[in-house]
Parts: C-alpha cells; sequence; structure tokens
C-alpha cells in the first residue's frame, strides 16, 4: 500500500507546529464556565507537592488599534522586568485623567488556575478566578472546620454561587459543603487524577522585546499615551475567559 505523502506532510506540519491544530475554541474548551446560579465543584490537588494546587499569574489586558483585546501574562510573576508595568507606573505620574484611565485598564490584575472536578458532567476543566473567589477557597482551607478542601479522601465540594450584579458577577455565597465527602472510588481518583490540566504551563513568561513593543504602542510622542483604548471597568470571569489566548 502506498504511503499518503498528503497525510504525511499534515503530520509533520502537526509536529513541528502542534499549536497550528488546536483552535482558541478547542483551548477554551479546557476551562469551567461558571454558570448563573449554584453550581458544585471539586477543587483537585496537584500532582506532586512540588507545586501548589493553583497556578498564580497576573495579566495586563490591551487593547489594540483594531479593537480587539489580547490578554499578557505580567512578566514580574516570573521576577522579570515588565515594560507594560513600567508605562502603569508612569501613567500615574503625569497628573492627566486620561492616563489615569489608561493606567486602570492596563493594570496588572491577578488570576488563578486551578483544576476542579465539574460534579455535574464530571469532567476535569480549569477554574480560573480572581481575588474575591481565590481568597475564599483559600479562607475555607485555612478554617480548622473544613482544613484542606482538595484531599481526595476527606474533602469538601466547593459551592460556586454566581449571582449578577448588572454585567458584573459576585461570589458573596461561595462556600465549600459543610458535609466532607471522598472524591471518588480509588479507580475513580486515578482516573481524574490522570485528566488534571497543566494549569502551571498557562503562567508564560513573554519575550521582553515583545512586550516593549506592546508598550510602546501605549505611548504617542506628542501626548503622552494612546487615546485609542476605549475606557473599560473590571472584567467578569466570562468576558476574561473571552479574551484569553492559547
Amino acid at each position: 500500500m502506498a504511503i499518503d505523502l498528503n497525510k504525511l506532510r499534515a503530520k509533520h506540519e502537526q509536529l513541528n507546529n502542534p499549536q497550528a491544530g488546536n483552535s482558541n475554541s478547542d483551548f477554551l474548551k479546557k476551562f469551567y464556565q461558571i454558570p448563573e446560579g449554584s453550581n458544585a465543584v471539586r477543587i483537585l490537588p496537584w500532582k506532586d507537592e512540588d507545586r501548589e494546587f493553583y497556578a498564580e499569574t497576573k495579566i495586563h489586558r490591551i487593547t489594540g488599534p483594531d479593537g480587539n483585546v489580547k490578554n499578557h501574562h505580567c512578566r514580574k510573576v516570573h521576577g522579570e522586568p515588565c515594560p507594560i508595568c513600567d508605562v502603569y507606573f508612569g501613567l500615574w505620574k503625569t497628573g492627566r485623567k486620561e492616563d489615569e484611565d489608561l493606567a486602570r485598564q492596563i493594570k496588572p490584575r491577578a488570576r488563578y488556575y486551578m483544576n476542579v472536578l465539574d460534579r455535574d458532567s464530571g469532567d476535569v476543566k480549569i477554574l480560573s478566578v480572581g481575588v474575591i473567589l481565590f481568597k475564599k477557597i483559600v479562607g475555607a482551607m485555612l478554617d480548622e472546620d473544613f482544613g484542606d478542601i482538595t484531599d481526595p479522601q476527606e474533602g469538601h465540594d466547593f459551592k460556586i454561587v454566581k449571582e449578577m450584579d448588572g454585567q458584573w458577577p459576585k461570589y458573596d455565597q461561595s462556600q465549600p459543603r459543610p458535609k466532607a465527602s471522598p472524591l471518588g472510588s480509588n479507580s475513580e481518583v486515578a482516573e481524574i487524577m490522570d485528566s488534571l490540566h497543566e494549569i502551571h504551563d498557562l503562567v508564560k513568561l513573554e519575550e521582553y522585546e515583545a512586550f516593549k513593543q506592546v508598550a510602546e504602542s501605549l505611548i504617542t510622542p506628542t501626548q503622552g499615551v494612546s487615546q485609542t483604548v476605549p475606557e473599560s471597568e473590571e472584567v467578569s470571569d466570562g468576558d476574561y475567559l473571552s479574551k484569553l489566548q492559547s
């Protein structure tokens, strides 16, 4: 039987460019889209003790000339200089309202990733949250009534309660379920742990020169900052995910 060279070329291209075959839509399917209302998830431990159960980053959301928003992982998370942060701090020193508005838009905002088991679907997903919900999760783990809620045998499911206040979500009622419960049977736990997503790989160290170009695009020779970036407020989790780039 003759070799199909077209298929072989396609496979070769996939091996050399693994991201080419993955659309942003496929990437976003890995994430847990928090529905409005009450939702039960189990926050999962990491594979080993060398890393935390969560991955932490900070995001600069930059609106380009085409109006599209792109998320940039702040380089300071890796202990590296960040040109966008340099622009951010500089904007506060000019005394101009338009510069302060831009500074609020590009401010590095904390983001946390963790693996969760969706109790409704049984799928392992990546939960991406901001500071408010993450504080609730950490607070519960520091509460002696709950302890390590990620423990496969004696942990607690976490109830995420999402309520909309206008266009922004609120999670004030979110909390662990009072009763401890096993994650599953031994075989189910093994399968779940084999399905963990590489959340720590999501926190990318982006190239300095690329960041420098983005930072320079925010500056104009005459006014100091670009006027093309629309004013925005704190983003919702859904909006954040819609702008997340693989």
